[in-house]
């Protein structure tokens, strides 16, 4: 009898992150996060959702290993989708090509902070944060102040949120610092 997962694994998700870090030479922010998805077999294209719905930031296909971007979001918003999804190219792949319906993996616009009860959601948001913001780089920028960070960053000021709060234990940071 076979068990199945009841939460999320964020070890493995550090792990690969760790692993995609290393491999890819990543010693400074911006990420490039596109580089790395290529660097996994995967294409990148712009493509316009609004015909499909307004709330939908990316999907993958992976039959044609390409993710799709929603064209019409900002630039930092497209990175964390491109992250997203290839996490779950990383971490679910062998489970999302068992899926038989066909269905594309898309990711609908949430606010990061958004309850969400997929683990497999979860995983690839975490993932996403931890790739685009690795720790050992954020700690060289945790006196600036989040606006300041995100920049460096290239992601939105939640994701900065999101991995500051992380790192804390789970407090949320104020976005005050003595470096701008």
């Amino acid at each position: 009898m076979k068990l199945e997962r009841q939460g999320p694994n964020y070890r493995k998700v550090n792990e690969e992150v760790t692993k995609i870090l290393r491999a890819n030479f990543v010693i400074a922010p911006p990420v490039r996060i596109e580089e790395i998805a290529q660097n996994y077999g995967l294409k990148i294209v712009e493509a316009d959702f609004k015909l499909y719905s307004d709330n939908v930031s990316g999907v993958i296909d992976l039959k044609t290993n390409t993710i799709y971007v929603n064209q019409n979001e900002p630039d930092v918003r497209q990175a964390f989708t491109i992250a997203h999804e290839l996490a779950h190219y990383i971490l679910h792949k062998s489970e999302l090509e068992k899926d038989q319906t066909g269905k594309l993996s898309v990711l609908y616009r949430k606010a990061l902070g958004e309850l969400n009860q997929d683990p497999k959601e979860k995983e690839a948001n975490c993932f996403a944060a931890n790739l685009l913001v690795p720790a050992e780089l954020l700690e060289k920028y945790k006196d600036y102040n989040i606006d300041t960070i995100a920049k460096i960053f290239g992601v939105s000021q939640e994701v900065i949120g999101y991995r500051l709060q992380f790192e804390n234990g789970g407090k949320q940071r104020k976005n005050t610092a003595t470096r701008i």
